[in-house]
């Protein structure tokens, strides 16, 4: 009783929106590959009568259902990983290798961008001429103000084009790991199995059980 009272509020008020419409249907298409294995078990549940379902064809329908969403969440994670961090997704996909390149080209990146910045400005707010931890925050600012807007322009445009170069690489990396943490779920190297627990403070169990 305790197991049915937990897999149909799972399966259906997780799941299935006013009308029938699947909830997280929209959610999955940020991911590529496994949208339509989820929206197929959520569509075949919804389109069940609750009356008509047995014990094992609830838990069937949303264990499929919870695997499928698991498939989704493993591609959209990696992926937004290497998207804040490049390089992130690559190692939860298990690419050491591809995720070091993306982590250094990032480090390599925004250390150019700073260096070339700092060098473009203007000489009299460089380190040779200014102390920055012993002279007065006033000096400074008066120092800042003596040049004009123009003259900061060189390096206010290395930071654009470093930021823009930034996103680029973010976005390439997120790509690439999107793609591995597919060909990781095709290959077999990374499985999934119903997750059905309850938690007081998460609500109805959908996380992550992989094996590898």
């Amino acid at each position: 009783m305790k197991k049915i009272l937990v897999m149909l509020p799972l399966a259906f008020a997780l799941f299935v929106g006013a009308g029938g419409a699947p909830v997280f249907a929209q959610k999955a298409a940020e991911s590529q590959g496994f949208e339509a294995e989820l929206d197929a078990a959520i569509q075949e549940m919804a389109n069940t009568q609750i009356g008509t379902l047995t014990m094992a064809d609830v838990e069937k329908l949303a264990g499929r259902i919870s695997v499928a969403h698991q498939k989704v969440q493993y591609v959209r994670r990696a992926a937004h990983a290497s998207l804040m961090f490049p390089g992130a997704g690559q190692f939860m996909t298990g690419d050491t290798l591809g995720g070091s390149l993306f982590l250094a080209g990032d480090i390599v990146l925004a250390a150019g961008t700073l260096v070339g910045a700092y060098f473009l400005l203007p000489s009299n707010v460089q380190f040779t001429n200014i102390d920055y931890l012993n002279t007065p925050i006033s000096n400074i600012g008066t120092a800042w103000g003596t040049n004009g807007l123009v003259a900061y322009l060189p390096s206010i445009g290395v930071l654009v084009v470093g930021r823009i170069l930034t996103g680029i690489l973010r976005h390439a990396s997120a790509a690439v790991a999107a793609r591995e943490a597919r060909e990781n779920i095709a290959d077999g190297k990374v499985t999934f199995t119903p997750n059905f627990d309850f938690d007081g403070h998460r609500g109805f169990g959908m996380g992550m059980q992989m094996k590898w």
